[in-house]
């Protein structure tokens, strides 16, 4: 008999929200998938203010405050969502979360598993036991929880993309590569898969495979600016300088103010020999504060790099 066994006779579950309330959590919840998260927050707290009962209400909130960056303040929400509903899984996940986020990893574990005693099928509470386990370097325990997350949902991207973090960690390239692989063939835009994917395959002595991993997700990432920067700052660090080039052209043709991004594609501009269109680049920087010194030395190192090649 499991410690909730006995909670689970004494207890029914929370009587089902009214149908203004079923509405109002909607909404809310709506608002936050759309990251509109200040009319979440105000839709959450209006809601508390009509059904101060509503455990619903405490974990969209609590959700809004941990996404703010607010754990301290999700956790008394999400501890308020227990205390109005003790069978609801959903509110100790949450809570292992915040606090995961906080760095209390061994209270966090403890959440986990109340919430896996309560449903043992849930992915949330496998997938966030295993993170936990990651931390503290329990890889091997890590590897089983995750693995049994797979088994009820095995096109769940997170816990594969973990799984071959381990792998690769264990020296289990081939493996790895695997995982990725499966990962990019569910979401073929995950980029951080195809870094990892790129990283494991240059490990493997297969740099044109790498290479061709990285230049697939920059074409399909022509159309999102943080996602081509990721690709490119990957490519970079790879040394596929054309690839990096391709990216962060990408990227600044969303961002064009970014000054970050022309810094990134500067440097693939030189390692690719480009003097000309590097300093084009590095003269459209702001000359003003800090910015003014680096263009200055920019524009050295073009200089010097020019007289080089003569």
């Amino acid at each position: 008999m499991t410690q909730w066994e006995p909670t689970v006779k004494k207890l029914s579950a929370a009587e089902p929200p009214a149908k203004d309330e079923r509405e109002s959590l909607r909404k809310g919840r709506t608002l936050f998938r759309e990251g509109r998260f200040d009319d979440a927050r105000r839709a959450f707290e209006d809601l508390l203010a009509g059904f101060p009962k509503s455990a619903g209400a405490h974990l969209g909130l609590g959700l809004v405050l941990l996404r703010r960056g607010s754990p301290e303040e999700a956790r008394a929400h999400f501890g308020e969502a227990r205390k109005l509903d003790p069978l609801l899984p959903k509110a100790y996940v949450l809570e292992g979360q915040a606090l995961m986020e906080q760095g209390h990893i061994e209270p966090a574990k403890a959440a986990f598993r109340d919430a896996l005693n309560l449903d043992p099928k849930s992915v949330r509470a496998l997938v966030g036991l295993g993170q936990a386990q990651m931390r503290q370097n329990e890889r091997g325990e890590a590897l089983k929880t995750l693995e049994a997350a797979l088994r009820y949902e095995p096109r769940k991207v997170l816990p594969r993309l973990l799984l071959a973090e381990i792998l690769a960690g264990q020296g289990r390239n081939d493996e790895a590569v695997t995982e990725l692989r499966l990962v990019l063939e569910i979401d073929p835009q995950h980029v951080r898969a195809a870094n990892l994917l790129a990283k494991s395959l240059v490990r493997a002595n297969d740099r044109a495979g790498a290479e061709r991993v990285l230049h697939a997700a920059v074409s399909r990432s022509s159309d999102d600016s943080a996602r081509s920067v990721q690709l490119g700052r990957a490519a970079l660090e790879l040394e596929f300088f054309q690839v990096a080039e391709d990216a962060l052209l990408a990227a600044l043709q969303r961002d064009p103010d970014r000054a970050a991004i022309r810094l990134h594609l500067v440097e693939a501009l030189l390692a690719n020999g480009k003097l000309e269109e590097a300093e084009q680049q590095v003269r459209k920087l702001p000359q003003t504060g800090q910015t003014a010194s680096l263009v200055h030395k920019l524009l050295g190192d073009v200089h010097l790099r020019r007289k080089q090649f003569r």
